[in-house]
């Protein structure tokens, strides 16, 4: 009978990973979307399944939320062994870290020639999804190499 574990489901646990200190629970899947509450590096979730945008419907500590997928993963992670470091080359002096995988997307800041970043995934259009100094956003892939 398929109706008599509706009320308690039992969803995978899944945890916080890639991340310098917590990730954002929000109301819908989106980066705009309100905030529920931070999710704290290596906490563990209840994984309900993926959604759009790149998100994964979540609860944690009884809140239903959206948390981006890419900061979520089935296997604990002790200290940083899961993340691939990447390094700027082929540029002049710095290549610019932007708000979506667009070269017309905003500028959040300047990766300076040499200096690495923490690479989460491919991003499509030629961008990778990275952080650099605590900050996660798109850079294209050409200007990265990884360590």
């Amino acid at each position: 009978n398929s109706s008599e574990n509706s009320r308690q489901q039992s969803y995978p646990t899944y945890y916080v990973v890639n991340c310098r200190e917590s990730i954002t629970l929000r109301m819908s899947p989106s980066t705009s979307a309100s905030e529920i509450c931070q999710i704290p590096l290596g906490a563990s979730v209840s994984y309900v399944g993926g959604a759009e945008n790149g998100f994964s419907k979540v609860i944690y500590n009884g809140n239903t939320g959206y948390a981006l997928s890419s900061y979520l993963s089935p296997d604990a992670v002790v200290g940083n062994g899961t993340e691939k470091v990447y390094e700027v080359v082929n540029c002049q002096e710095s290549i610019t870290l932007r708000t979506s995988p667009s070269t017309s997307a905003s500028e959040i800041c300047q990766i300076p020639l040499g200096e690495t970043v923490i690479f989460y995934g491919e991003a499509g259009n030629g961008f990778y999804q990275v952080e650099y100094g605590g900050k996660s956003g798109y850079a294209l892939a050409s200007y990265l190499r990884r360590v």
